[in-house]
């Protein structure tokens, strides 16, 4: 039914307008991604002397998590899709972030995560925004990989200011104490290799938060996958 829909009603892009045939985004549109090819396998960032190994920076003062993945870096226009998919309910754009993501996650070799876990808002917030972009994302990265995505472990406690506009120092502070983790029995064989996923990593604070009470509470290994990575080094110092 879909696709006799698109034949007789062809979409439109989501990010400039023009006819996009059957496809979310033209092909200007979306050969203008700013897909991350080789990339430090600890915090993401792309690397072009040293494909698939770690940057200096990762190297001297890694961070909590064991490896990381990102599909674009967050500048035009993958900035303009997690805004309107974040802000603007735009679940196409969600679904195109998605889909990068799991082209991104689909090129590394070794085990599938055990289960996938999305960042969780606080109740407060997710009520004003009435969904969790990270929840979404995790959601369609499950069905794709057919991992079981789990909602009931990782928990936002407090509700914190927003991190945008904050420095690094700040962003530590501001998220210091506001998650908790319960993992129960039933649980516990899910949490061998645990990925979180969430939209946008800047400087790495809040996963490095959801990292640290998910080892403490008995994970394994813990995996970061984002749908795009705002460039410069992470901060988490």
């Amino acid at each position: 039914m879909e696709r006799a829909l698109d034949s007789l009603l062809p979409r439109h892009c989501i990010l400039c307008g023009c006819a996009s045939g059957s496809e979310n985004l033209c092909p200007p549109c979306a050969a203008d991604l700013p897909r991350i090819g080789h990339s430090c396998r600890q915090c993401a960032l792309p690397l072009s002397r040293f494909p698939d190994a770690y940057c200096g920076q990762c190297l001297a003062r890694p961070p909590p998590w064991d490896s990381a993945a990102a599909a674009l870096l967050y500048r035009f226009p993958a900035d303009q899709l997690v805004c309107r998919f974040k802000f603007g309910r735009n679940l196409a754009c969600g679904r195109v972030l998605s889909q990068e993501l799991l082209r991104a996650v689909g090129h590394r070799s070794g085990r599938l995560p055990s289960c996938i876990l999305p960042v969780p808002l606080h109740r407060r917030r997710h009520l004003s925004r009435t969904f969790n972009q990270s929840d979404l994302l995790a959601g369609y990265l499950g069905k794709g990989l057919g991992i079981p995505v789990v909602r009931s472990v990782l928990r936002r406690r407090r509700q914190t200011s927003a991190q945008s506009g904050l420095d690094a120092a700040e962003r530590k502070k501001n998220i210091g104490g506001a998650f908790g983790c319960r993992i129960s029995s039933r649980r516990q064989p899910l949490m061998d290799r645990v990925v979180l996923v969430d939209d946008v990593m800047t400087t790495g604070a809040t996963l490095a938060e959801c990292t640290a009470v998910l080892k403490k509470a008995g994970a394994g290994s813990v995996w970061v996958w984002v749908a795009a990575r705002a460039e410069g080094p992470h901060q988490l110092a």
